[in-house]
């Protein structure tokens, strides 16, 4: 979570280079023509059929939607199937590991995996965690 100053600061920095911007850079010049080229286009705008533009429009949000819809559905089969293979694949490696489990911890292995399953989830989110914390904006 981002401190209040955070984005005061954020700001500040944005309008600084805003204005190292427009110090360094210059416009580049307007074309000779350019208030008649601007000045037709304008009148052939307001010449131009509403209707039809409104339709072509819709027709693109319409195609864009179902783009949008089509991936949808493909994401929730892959994740569906990622689920079903991961489910799958922990079934047999616990099927697998019983034994060892067993063997090394004797009446305590039921409590073994589950701890060391939850030990290893926590390993993996550490690194997404750090990225996101203020401690590792602190001391980076």
């Amino acid at each position: 979570m981002n401190a209040p100053g955070d984005d005061d600061k954020e700001i500040r920095m944005h309008a600084s280079l805003d204005r190292a911007l427009a110090r360094t850079l210059a416009p580049p010049p307007l074309p000779r023509d350019f208030r008649r080229r601007l000045d037709a286009a304008i009148a052939r705008g307001a010449a131009e059929d509403h209707a039809a533009l409104r339709r072509r429009i819709e027709g693109e949000y319409r195609e864009g939607i179902a783009t949008i819809d089509g991936d949808y559905v493909r994401l929730r089969q892959r994740t569906l199937g990622s689920l079903v293979g991961g489910a799958f694949a922990a079934g047999v490696a616990v099927m697998l590991v019983a034994p060892w489990l067993r063997a090394q911890f004797g009446t305590e292995a039921l409590w073994a995996l589950p701890v060391g399953g939850a030990l290893v989830g926590v390993g993996l989110s550490i690194p997404a965690w750090w990225r996101g914390s203020s401690l590792a904006r602190l001391l980076g």
